[in-house]
């Protein structure tokens, strides 16, 4: 072997070892806002996973100073869907995302965090799936265009098993899907579908996907209490550590 061999070999190595070694630099810098939006598992009764975010910034990095901002809406979705049975229209998120654009201070970063209202807790569709892509897509293309940054979350699951085995009762009166009475195989078949297009969507606005869906199902059973739909402070803590993991 030549000495110019060699000397190519090791070279090449030493590139290898720096790009491997290489560390991603950190998605929160200082002063950076973050608005998180969703429906209710957002807004968390202003008790949930973006005040522990807050909480977890203000504690670890507090000369960073970054904030939280909760734009959680109960109810909400993006497929424009209402239930038979539910209280008045649901709410559309493209009703209110101009004006939340609007709102001072402008975010650098939104969480995007939707799919547990957005099928209804019907069966599942293409129509539904490609409404649900559409407007994933509308969205991404929105802050592209406002030069916001965007980190997609999936949806976390529709826990029936552990609200099950924590005594809940599911409706037997109800004679079509609703959020009383949901489709059995809901969370298999919708929701881990829509967690399916977040994960492979790409898009020059994205700059990181979170999945919250795997972590909260793997552990249900301290996750939630009653309600499958809504984790209890042990999932919410749950998701804001899955969440700022990768922040820093």
């Amino acid at each position: 072997m030549s000495n110019n061999t060699v000397k190519a070999i090791i070279i090449g190595l030493g590139i290898l070892i720096t790009s491997c070694g290489k560390k991603e630099d950190p998605i929160v810098k200082n002063n950076t806002i973050i608005a998180c939006i969703g429906d209710s598992v957002t807004y968390g009764g202003e008790h949930g996973y973006v005040e522990y975010l807050q909480k977890y910034m203000n504690d670890s990095v507090p000369e960073k100073k970054v904030t939280l901002l909760n734009w959680g809406k109960n109810s909400e979705t993006i497929t424009h869907l209402t239930e038979t049975g539910h209280p008045g229209p649901r709410p559309f998120l493209f009703d209110r995302l101009d004006s939340l654009l609007t709102l001072s201070p402008k975010p650098d970063i939104v969480t995007f965090c939707y799919g547990m209202n957005c099928g209804i807790y019907g069966l599942p569709s293409e129509e539904l799936f490609m409404t649900y892509n559409n407007r994933l897509i509308l969205f991404l293309d929105t802050m592209k265009r406002q030069e916001i940054d965007v980190i997609l979350m999936t949806p976390p699951p529709l826990a029936l098993d552990a609200a099950n085995a924590h005594g809940r009762i599911a409706s037997s009166e109800e004679d079509v899907y609703s959020w009383k009475n949901p489709y059995e195989r809901y969370d298999e078949e919708v929701i881990q579908k829509f967690k399916d297009i977040i994960l492979e969507t790409n898009h020059p606005a994205v700059i990181k996907k979170i999945d919250i869906h795997t972590p909260l199902l793997q552990q249900a059973d301290k996750a939630y209490d009653k309600d499958p739909i809504h984790p209890n402070a042990n999932g919410y803590r749950i998701i804001a550590d899955t969440i700022f993991k990768f922040l820093l």
